[in-house]
């Protein structure tokens, strides 16, 4: 009966040891699992900071297509660049380019250029001109409309906005990208001139890579300020006609005053020329012709006293 029990004791202590290590598997398990995948997390992270400084230009490749779609999406703000083209009939051309250029100094904007010609239209004299505003893009409706003000009649009116969102953003990117390998080649510069061993040739390899580099940035620089510039301050072209080439002929009756006063005004301009020439010819041309006179008066009388000696000793 001893032996029994204890071979039943040995057998439920068997039991009970299985079912402990059972149960411990699944745990042992689940740690194993959750080990592995934090090594793997560590493990990536490792890989993404070694390779970060080479990953440079990829993510400024993501800023790129990032921007275009945030400009579809709406997010950012629309860039646009407006201009306008007026042209006016105006009683004084004088006043209205005056009037002009006080309206551009009031929006705080400035005249770019100015040109303004006087010419003859069917025997009346007429000025007329043209000037090129510059005004903040914000005020161009202003500008346009405080302009036509200042006309008796408008000929002609048109404002074009174009919309260079899309071109505005991939200058940004493109500036993006290349100053991030401008950075990437300044620290690949500064790590070779570090290394004992390094050769020349590989410095100014590198050196000539970021010349070419800043070269590149200089120029998408200038042309996305001429862009801001365009965007900021709208261009507006004005014409000014006077409005004597659109007066109606009118034929005024005939009248003998005008030939009469024209006819007198010619006798005393005719006379008063004439009594200019009597001035110039007893001031001028008497004091002239004496002095060209009285010595070849002289050489005469010289030459006949010779000839009548010479007739003399003849005889």
């Amino acid at each position: 009966m001893a032996f029994e029990l204890n071979d039943r004791e040995s057998g439920m202590a068997g039991t009970r040891s299985v079912e402990r290590i059972r149960r411990t598997i699944p745990v042992l398990l689940i740690f194993l699992a959750w080990t592995c995948v934090a090594c793997a997390g560590a493990a990536d992270d490792m890989a993404f900071s070694e390779s970060a400084p080479e990953s440079a230009p990829a993510l400024a490749a993501g800023e790129l297509s990032a921007a275009p779609r945030a400009a579809d999406g709406g997010t950012e703000m629309r860039q646009t660049v407006a201009n306008a083209n007026v042209s006016l009939i105006v009683a004084h051309t004088e006043t209205a380019l005056a009037g002009i250029e006080q309206i551009a100094t009031e929006l705080d904007g400035y005249v770019a250029d100015v040109d303004v010609s006087k010419g003859a239209y069917d025997e009346t004299e007429a000025l007329r001109g043209s000037m090129t505003l510059r005004v903040p893009s914000d005020s161009l409706d202003d500008a346009v409309a405080r302009i036509q003000a200042l006309a008796t009649d408008v000929n002609s009116l048109k404002i074009n906005r174009q919309d260079v969102t899309d071109q505005y953003s991939d200058l940004d990117a493109r500036l993006r990208n290349l100053r991030a390998t401008e950075a990437e080649l300044l620290a690949l510069l500064t790590e070779m001139r570090q290394k004992p061993n390094a050769k020349v040739e590989d410095i100014l390899a590198v050196h000539r890579s970021l010349t070419q580099i800043r070269e590149e940035i200089e120029t998408l620089r200038g042309r996305k300020n001429l862009l801001d510039n365009q965007i900021e301050f709208s261009t507006v072209w004005v014409e000014l006609v006077p409005d004597s080439l659109f007066r109606p002929i009118v034929e005024e009756p005939w009248s003998a005053n005008g030939p009469v006063r024209n006819a007198l005004r010619a006798l005393v301009a005719t006379l008063q020329d004439l009594l200019t020439a009597l001035i110039w010819a007893l001031l001028y041309l008497t004091p002239l012709l004496l002095v060209i006179l009285i010595p070849l008066a002289v050489l005469i009388w010289l030459v006949r006293l010779w000839i009548r000696r010479r007739r003399k000793d003849g005889t």
